[in-house]
């Protein structure tokens, strides 16, 4: 009879610590969780910060770039305009003579 209280008391005791284990397996599984949860929030919010810093970034070279356009064609405009200018002074010049 004895066996059998040993046995059920160890199996008492089995039990009581898979319990233990499990109560503990929770615990740090709620750690992880929240773990993750705080680094999926870093995450997005860094996403957020790099888009925004891509967008800057391919504003600032598309606004570079049409500044560079605006120049040349009002540089090709204002050699055009002079280039003709040139050539009617030069005609009235040559018609006088």
């Amino acid at each position: 009879m004895d066996d059998v209280v040993e046995r059920l008391d160890n199996h008492e005791d089995r039990i009581k610590s898979l319990e233990e284990y499990r109560l503990q397996q929770e615990k740090v599984n709620l750690e992880i969780k929240s773990q993750l949860t705080a680094t999926e929030m870093t995450v997005i919010k860094e996403s957020n910060k790099q888009q925004e810093m891509t967008k800057q970034l391919l504003d600032h070279v598309l606004n570079s770039k049409r500044f560079t356009q605006e120049q040349f064609w009002k540089f090709t405009g204002a050699a055009a305009g002079t280039g003709g200018l040139l050539y009617l002074i030069f005609e009235a010049f040559v018609n006088k003579q």
